[in-house]
């Protein structure tokens, strides 16, 4: 492993135990990394591209080990996942540590009075969102549903093979941080259907999401049929009441040992008693749709396209709307919002948590306010931008101008330095 020299010495003067050959050197360097303790100033890339003095439980070659035929690239990368599946054990667990520890000093700042403003502000909404999430628990056990808005919305999960791992690692996160929301709203979504989600239809989701408890999420349902079942179970000349919950043999075979219980969470195709068949219609959210959404109904379902693809796909959930006769509509941000720039793609759970505020608040402008950080994108900053830019353009003409007056080949001008634009929140992430 490329350590710098003296960092095996160094690390062994802390454990004086560890045995510099085994794979427990480098994980307690990692241990060491992630407290934020680093002995040496080490490029955590490089470790994790070490050399084959690194422990890895991919075998160096041989015949009949399975990496016959495999190029050397593709070999480095096996030895590099299997050195990432040996340290995220490690990193989970330092990860709750930090959490745990930040947790506790924030509490005993907090009761002697010594928190800046913003860690007073950060404990004092942790605790908000905690006593509204036990007293949402408390209604629903309760029986207590009758601020629950009687439409509903879907998540259309049916795009797994457009996305890359890191990106269904967020789509898993926002799914999270949705559920988050309606539960602890003023008027939560009554129904939230979840559609092509099973270990066939969406494996690497699948996968994801069994480290977050999903089928106890309240108000949640989960189809591993697609959008175009649900659509045709909507249709008046269906009967709900006849339709059971299927599970196909494909996603049977598919499902782990530790997951096949899961399977009974899968409701689909039942339509959930609260959406009619005849009486709701389906309008597919788009920022490319013509039309705009003026208003929230009970007799609407509203599709939210469950992708995360850093717009590379354009006209996605639009051209899959118009394949099956659904009708699209955008959310009217730049009619309330004038302000904020022209790309107004959205995370999923921004956009749900505008339609529950919409739904609280009974104004879209509010809601927007509530959901999207509008301080990034206050007008005076993009007049500051381009006055930035001139400035610049007007430093390299007068370089140019002296370089031609005076013959010289480099005037050594310092321009200022440009302002830098704050990450987009509207890309999806």
């Amino acid at each position: 492993m490329r350590f710098h020299l003296g960092l095996t010495e160094a690390l062994q003067e802390r454990e004086p135990n560890i045995n510099a050959s085994s794979k427990d050197l480098s994980l307690l360097h990692f241990e060491l990394y992630r407290r934020s303790e680093p002995i040496m100033d080490i490029d955590e890339e490089s470790y994790l591209n070490a050399g084959p003095s690194a422990p890895s439980k991919i075998p160096q070659g041989g015949e009949g080990d399975g990496l016959q035929g495999m190029s050397k690239k593709a070999m480095k990368r096996a030895a590099k996942q299997a050195r990432l599946e040996e340290i995220k054990p490690l990193k989970r667990a330092a990860e709750r540590e930090r959490r745990r520890q930040r947790t506790a000093q924030l509490a005993e700042g907090y009761a002697a009075g010594t928190l800046s403003e913003a860690d007073k502000e950060l404990v004092e909404r942790r605790r908000r969102v905690e006593k509204e999430r036990k007293e949402a628990q408390r209604r629903i056990e309760s029986g207590d549903q009758a601020n629950d808005w009687l439409g509903g919305v879907v998540i259309d999960l049916g795009f797994d093979d457009l996305m890359t791992d890191q990106e269904i690692a967020s789509m898993a996160q926002q799914l999270g941080y949705l559920y988050s929301s309606n539960r602890t709203a003023e008027k939560p979504v009554r129904t939230v259907i979840h559609t092509t989600f099973s270990p066939a239809a969406s494996p690497r989701l699948w996968q994801r999401m069994e480290n977050f408890n999903w089928h106890k999420w309240s108000r949640c349902h989960w189809w591993e049929q697609g959008l175009e079942t649900l659509k045709s179970q909507l249709d008046p000349s269906t009967s709900i009441l006849s339709v059971q919950s299927v599970v196909s043999k494909e996603t049977q075979d598919k499902a782990g040992i530790d997951t096949k219980s899961l399977l009974s969470r899968l409701t689909g195709p039942q339509v959930p008693v609260d959406l009619q068949a005849g009486k709701h219609k389906l309008v597919y959210l788009s920022a490319d749709a013509e039309d705009e959404l003026l208003s929230l109904s009970e007799d609407e379902i509203y599709i939210i396209g469950g992708i995360v693809d850093r717009n590379r796909h354009k006209n996605l959930c639009q051209g899959k709307a118009e394949q099956l006769g659904i009708r699209t509509a955008r959310l009217p941000i730049g009619t309330f919002l004038e302000m904020l720039p022209t790309r107004k793609a959205l995370t999923v759970n921004q956009v749900f948590d505008i339609l529950v505020k919409y739904l609280h608040l009974g104004d879209w402008a509010a809601a927007f306010e509530a959901v999207i950080p509008i301080r990034k994108y206050a007008p005076g900053r993009k007049a500051k931008r381009a006055k930035t830019e001139t400035k610049r353009n007007e430093k390299v003409e007068e370089e140019v101008e002296c370089t031609s007056a005076e013959g010289e080949e480099d005037i050594g001008v310092i321009e200022e330095s440009a302002e830098v634009d704050p990450e987009d929140v509207f890309s999806n992430q």
